[in-house]
């Protein structure tokens, strides 16, 4: 039995479904031309991660918007709301991000779109209020690559499925000054599935919580969907900034998206990108030094674990250390999942690409927002965040993300499952000087061990938690990852927590431009990183064993 997806080819979206949010990427060779741009690999995509490649539908409707609405060439982005088109012109126009290349704001010009009476994709109870209202903002051309960027930072971008909808009434679009309040906008206070979804992620952050018992639960209106992991976090960063407009820290987040997150989300960033113990020293004497000349910072960014090392830094001290100098502790906890940690006892705020383990089919993207009652700025946040909130999270997406969810604990206990196999066979060579295996990265071994095991939830009849779904293999040279990862017989691309099992040379495909700085970081271009699925997994360790073995085979034959 083999899972047979070598000969799957470049640019085949996986899974093979219209709304897929991944991309087979096959070999080394490509990964790295992925990472560096390179016009053959990027014109062979028929597909993408949605937030980096624009879907197919999305494209297609923002030509047909250009052709009827451009007198002039330019390019038009979709918004949902026209809150977030308008933030797109800000960062478009912006001299303090862009110096000489930002553009006049006069060039920049947002719009509402509105096609006749659409009907969902997916057919619910009732019809929907009215014509299907987005947003479009539209620059000249010169400004395209930047465009894209606030797109792939923020996440706030139109649906596929939204795109899709719109596609079918694409005929009756028209301009409109005075635009009606969109369906699916209208849908969201009265459809149950955003009720359902908000009651299922509450209910799931409480269930077998760790440490002594909280005085209050979460609840459903304390949970708020968006759509996508990454508009979560950029709405949760916008709301903090509006709160305190203060400096916010990022612990142990050493990945692609803290290049660009202080030009995108706000000023004033601070990084301990590895999060050691070290680190954490220097920033407790950083936030004394502070304390003295009367500033205080607004919050600590982590995660729970790293993505893509695996680390769980020390929340518990960090946690005492928000008591103490008054910060917000964010806590994005995407990795161990919903239901294997609780981080509820250290996180004022918890965020969650919903698009990972929680949706599980890798067919949407979505995202939610958590405040934790517990903790003394409950209230301010809730009010802060409610005021500038917007649902945008598209029904047909709803629907679908609460159907996949049901059965996310069995999936995660299965995934959990075969990934610890898998560990526990590569782990050994990690120790072992005559090995190409330098290291395995996963929540069950290494320094930080005890630190995610304080976070995990109580095993009951229902569910025994574990490690998650991710581990991050490092080999001694290149000539070995790319051995591994060529020989590997799973699908290759980006995205986790899939009922598909994807793997990726992490540094290689997300910062093969920044290999230098990645290093410094603790990130080495040697690294593959591989998200188990659903798939048996014997069939799955036995990939790994033929990988392995073709890995060790270059042994001795070049020195990274």
């Amino acid at each position: 039995m083999t899972i047979a997806t070598i000969s799957l080819p470049l640019g085949k979206a996986i899974p093979e479904k219209p709304h897929a949010i991944s991309v087979q990427i096959p070999t080394w060779s490509d990964m790295c031309g992925m990472g560096r741009g390179d016009i053959q690999i990027m014109e062979a995509l028929r597909n993408g991660y949605p937030r980096t490649f624009i879907h197919k539908d999305v494209q297609e409707l923002s030509r047909a918007c250009q052709s009827r609405f451009l007198s002039s060439p330019g390019k038009i982005l979709l918004f949902p709301d026209p809150k977030s088109a308008q933030a797109c012109k800000s960062y478009i126009i912006s001299s303090d991000i862009h110096k000489n290349e930002a553009i006049s704001s006069k060039s920049v010009s947002i719009f509402a779109i509105e096609t006749g009476e659409s009907q969902p994709t997916i057919m619910h109870a009732g019809k929907p209020p009215g014509p299907t209202t987005i947003w479009a903002i539209a620059f000249p051309e010169e400004s395209a690559k930047v465009g894209a960027q606030f797109w792939r930072l923020t996440g706030t971008g139109i649906s596929s499925r939204l795109a899709e909808n719109c596609l079918r009434d694409v005929e009756s679009m028209q301009r409109v000054d005075r635009p009606v309040k969109r369906f699916y906008s209208a849908m969201s206070a009265v459809h149950p599935v955003y009720q359902t979804i908000c009651a299922r992620i509450a209910y799931l952050m409480e269930r077998a919580s760790t440490g002594t018992p909280r005085s209050l639960a979460v609840r459903p209106s304390d949970v708020f969907l968006y759509p996508s992991g990454m508009s979560a976090i950029y709405h949760v960063q916008q709301m903090l900034l509006k709160w305190r407009g203060l400096e916010t820290v990022v612990i142990g987040f050493p990945y692609e998206l803290t290049i660009k997150m202080v030009e995108t989300y706000g000023p004033s960033f601070k990084f301990y990108s590895l999060g050691t113990d070290e680190q954490i020293d220097e920033f407790e004497i950083y936030l004394d030094t502070k304390a003295r000349s009367g500033s205080m910072i607004q919050a600590v960014w982590c995660e729970c674990p790293s993505n893509p090392l695996l680390y769980t830094v020390d929340l518990e001290r960090i946690r005492k250390l928000a008591d103490k100098y008054g910060f917000v502790l964010v806590v994005d906890e995407t990795i161990g999942s919903f239901a294997n940690v609780d981080v509820l006892g250290v996180a004022d705020i918890v965020v969650t690409s919903l698009s990972k383990s929680f949706n599980g089919y890798a067919d949407l993207l979505a995202g939610s927002v958590t405040l934790n009652p517990n903790y003394c700025y409950y209230g301010a946040l809730k009010t802060c965040l409610k005021e500038d909130y917007t649902n945008n999270l598209y029904i047909d997406d709803a629907i679908q993300l609460e159907r996949n969810s049901r059965n996310f604990l069995e999936r995660a206990a299965k995934m959990n499952d075969t990934a610890e196999c898998i560990v526990d066979y590569l782990s050994p060579f990690a120790s072992d000087p005559s090995s190409v295996v330098n290291a395995v990265h996963y929540p069950k071994t290494g320094q930080s061990t005890q630190r995610y095991r304080s976070r995990m939830r109580q095993a009951t009849d229902e569910f025994t938690p574990g490690y998650g779904c991710l581990f991050t293999v490092d080999f001694d040279t290149i000539d070995a990852s790319r051995a591994f990862f060529d020989s590997l017989d799973v699908r290759k691309g980006p995205s986790l927590g899939a009922n598909i099992t994807l793997a990726q040379p992490y540094v290689q495909m997300v910062l093969q431009k920044e290999k230098k700085w990645a290093a410094s970081h603790g990130l080495r271009e040697t690294i593959v990183r591989v998200s188990v699925g659903l798939e048996d997994k014997h069939v799955v360790l036995q990939s790994v064993k033929n990988a392995h073995m073709m890995a060790e085979k270059t042994k001795g034959t070049h020195a990274l």
